[in-house]
């Protein structure tokens, strides 16, 4: 059962509420009470709007550090806790590769560009080139990865380059990215074409 607490009305409101309940603008004072709360309740809402979307919007960042986007270019990248963006290749430009044997990356500190190559990773057949999907710069190199680049080809979900984002994309560089979902459709698309699957630099290996 509820419990119902005693609220005191000052005497000058009191007179103006039973002159609105005479003219019937209200059944009674009660009414006039509850209207008043739902009323107030809504301006705190508002007042509260952008304290929830700045919680919702934490409650929703462990869920996008462990969301990965992906790019035609068959590169992967997910949020860090710092909100840094860590790269990697996809596990379909590994079985593409077949065989990874060398990788090189721009050095730590260095500015990189949107769609712009950051590196490359060799096999024996062809060089790639690596992406960034967003202007900024390298924090971090995976040295595991780049001393041994064959640890690529048994695990391809490793990172090789963390990038810190600019300002301007720490909140939207994952705009116009794939989802798994879209990535996996353009996978579905490309085994169906004979050419080139990853439009890579063909070359001889020297």
């Amino acid at each position: 059962m509820q419990k119902w607490k005693t609220v005191r009305i000052r005497q000058e409101l009191a007179k103006e509420i039973e002159k609105k309940v005479k003219k019937k603008q209200y059944q009674s004072l009660s009414d006039f009470v509850s209207e008043a709360i739902r009323l107030r309740m809504q301006t705190l809402a508002k007042e509260r709007v952008s304290e929830y979307l700045e919680r919702d919007k934490h409650s929703r960042a462990p869920q996008l550090m462990t969301q990965s986007f992906y790019t035609p270019k068959h590169v992967w990248a997910q949020a860090t806790p710092q909100r840094n963006i860590k790269i990697g290749i996809t596990d379909y430009f590994q079985k593409q590769a077949k065989e990874i044997v060398h990788i090189k990356t721009d050095k730590i500190g260095e500015k990189v560009s949107k769609d712009e190559p950051f590196g490359m990773v060799e096999t024996w057949w062809f060089v790639h080139d690596l992406y960034s999907p967003s202007n900024g710069k390298i924090v971090s190199v995976n040295e595991k990865v780049t001393d041994d680049p064959f640890t690529l080809n048994a695990d391809p979900h490793q990172w090789i380059v963390e990038i810190e984002p600019t300002r301007m994309e720490i909140d939207s560089w994952m705009k116009g990215m794939l989802s798994m979902g879209e990535y996996e459709k353009l996978i579905t698309k490309l085994e169906g074409q004979p050419t080139n699957k990853m439009n890579a630099k063909s070359r001889a290996h020297k």
